[in-house]
């Protein structure tokens, strides 16, 4: 009786370690890239994110030619607390060229997590536009999390 105990007790807990692993995303570490989104914190791990690059169409009304701009460039991110306690902090983004030289800078905001927390969903506050006169210049963006203490 025991050792179908065991048996059924091993092959529960197989089961629970393979669909707990196919379920969540590959998170960052300090400084890992995803994609174009580096991420610089020792308090979060980015769970799940997204860059996206907005476009528009003009059309030069003299030629007649229509051609496409950027926009926008939106980041959208979830973060997982890894401190330990509850944290507060806060997130802006620096936004570099294909020469790692810096473009700009987003304004900074405040998001309290849990510990242990995970974001599920994203909103306004989970997200960054940037959308300078330089945008187009933008090669990748930098998420600096900072602990407020």
């Amino acid at each position: 009786m025991n050792k179908k105990l065991l048996t059924i007790l091993s092959i529960t807990m197989v089961t629970i370690v393979f669909f707990c692993g196919c379920q969540e995303q590959k998170a960052l570490t300090i400084g890992e890239k995803s994609g174009k989104i580096k991420l610089q914190s020792s308090v979060v791990k980015l769970y799940q994110s997204s860059y996206n690059i907005n476009k528009k169409t003009i059309m030069d009304i003299d030629t007649g030619i229509t051609y496409e701009i950027i926009k926008n460039i939106e980041i959208k991110y979830l973060f997982k607390n890894i401190a330990g306690r509850p944290i507060n902090i806060e997130i802006y983004a620096e936004f570099y060229n294909s020469n790692n030289k810096l473009v700009g800078i987003s304004e900074p905001r405040s998001i309290y997590l849990p510990k242990d927390y995970i974001e599920r969903g994203y909103n306004p506050q989970n997200s960054i536009i940037y959308d300078s006169p330089n945008v187009a210049d933008v090669k990748y963006a930098l998420l600096i999390v900072e602990e407020k203490i």
